[in-house]
């Protein structure tokens, strides 16, 4: 033990202070470099903490998302022109994660070129589970997509949402949240939507607020839009037997052997001089379909029915349906991209084999110029100003309409997917 009456002793390594001592021994001199050393180090500790937790949350997101989107496309996908071009606008369900913070169940839109199959954007419309949802119109300024939480106008160049639901000028309150209560109107180059009040509105392509729809516009479209929670779509995934091009070139789908479903693709010229047969197994034609107004009237069911019905209970079922039975049949419509010179048909691979397949047949030879294997049948063809035609379709590893085939200038079908997650938050594969 060492002893010192002014600065005290040590005692098992602890220092004793004297008594009517108040000070503690002082200590020597601090070396400079280990205190900024101390200070560096406690400094890069605060500063990679949230780094580290944030890069460990990251990663488990990364990989934990699953490689490509759930998606399935809506019927009610569109070709429009945006800045001279044919962009598509696919309104489709998402029911997977594509990232952290994301909902699970999606509605969502994406622009599309066809011209490369660059995604333009991709936008959210609404979190929702089973919900409807239609590309309207647009132009180079704006698009317009009616859904279950109400119309949604979008930027046309970034996607983001401009307007959407009761927000929209001119309508507000008014608005029917409902996808089946919004349409397009080609001759007036508007949209319009049925309010809660039972009147119609209009909004000019290119606008963003509402006014009271024109007399003829109304007219059109009275008995054609509703408040149905059930989007009618049947008049746009249909598919024919029989097609009239505009100049008078017929398309039919004639049986050869009804017992093995082996049917036969003819074509004849509008003078009925040339004649073309391409045999195929269980085929049909995809026409040009639109959302056109149509009279008619839609049951609680979802069943819609087209025609004129006035004088007719509308809460009659069995007085309606036998009213339709009475009513002509459907107007043979065009087939769809045959401007370009090609015919678009579903059929199976062979009489053996249930593999779904589409193929472009070139109109002048009656020859199979290319074909694509589906998972599924085809939903629909969908076509732009310009011309260009893509067929909303399942991947062959998929039940369900994921991807596009677009038709090339050559016949050519070119695949371009949807819903593809970006780099950032694609797995580790």
């Amino acid at each position: 033990m060492n002893t010192n009456e002014s600065r005290g002793y040590v005692l098992n390594g602890t220092t004793v202070l004297p008594l009517q001592s108040t000070s503690l021994p002082t200590r020597g001199p601090r070396d400079p470099r280990k205190v900024r050393r101390r200070i560096r180090l406690r400094f890069l500790g605060f500063f990679l903490a949230p780094v580290l937790v944030g890069g460990t949350i990251a990663l488990v997101a990364w990989i934990s998302t699953p490689p490509t989107r759930d998606v399935e496309i809506l019927p009610g996908s569109a070709v429009l022109s945006i800045d001279e071009q044919d962009v598509a606008v696919v309104v489709y369900a998402d029911s997977s994660r594509p990232g952290l913070f994301e909902s699970i169940f999606q509605t969502r839109a994406t622009a599309i070129r066809l011209s490369d199959g660059e995604a333009l954007w991709d936008q959210r419309l609404n979190e929702e589970l089973a919900s409807e949802a239609v590309a309207l119109a647009g132009d180079s300024s704006r698009v317009y997509i009616g859904t279950d939480e109400g119309l949604v106008i979008l930027d046309a160049a970034t996607g983001a949402i401009e307007a959407q639901g009761t927000g929209i000028s001119g309508l507000g309150a008014d608005a029917v949240l409902s996808a089946s209560a919004y349409g397009y109107d080609a001759e007036a180059n508007a949209v319009v939507a049925l309010t809660a009040s039972g009147g119609f509105v209009q909004i000019p392509v290119g606008a963003l607020d509402a006014q009271p729809a024109d007399a003829a516009v109304a007219s059109r479209w009275q008995g054609t839009l509703s408040a149905s929670a059930f989007l009618d779509t049947s008049a746009l995934t249909r598919f024919v037997d029989t097609a009239i091009a505009p100049d008078g070139t017929t398309f039919a789908i004639e049986p050869l052997s009804a017992a093995v479903d082996r049917d036969a693709l003819v074509i004849t010229s509008s003078d009925e001089q040339l004649v073309r047969r391409t045999e195929l197994v269980d085929a049909e034609i995809l026409p040009e379909t639109g959302a056109e107004p149509r009279p008619g009237v839609m049951l609680d069911t979802g069943q819609f029915l087209e025609g004129d019905f006035t004088g007719v209970d509308p809460d009659d079922i069995e007085a309606l349906l036998e009213a339709a039975s009475r009513l002509t049949g459907e107007s043979i419509p065009a087939p769809a991209a045959s401007g370009t010179g090609f015919v678009l048909v579903q059929h199976r691979e062979s009489v053996n084999a249930d593999k779904r397949l589409l193929s472009s047949v070139d109109i002048a030879t009656g020859q199979l110029v290319d074909t694509v294997e589906m998972g599924a049948d085809a939903v629909r063809a969908i076509t732009g100003p310009s011309g260009t035609t893509a067929v909303l379709a399942a991947a062959p590893d998929s039940w369900y309409p994921n991807t596009l085939f677009v038709l090339q200038e050559d016949g050519t079908l070119r695949q371009v997917a949807v819903g593809v997650v970006p780099w950032w938050v694609s797995p580790l594969s």
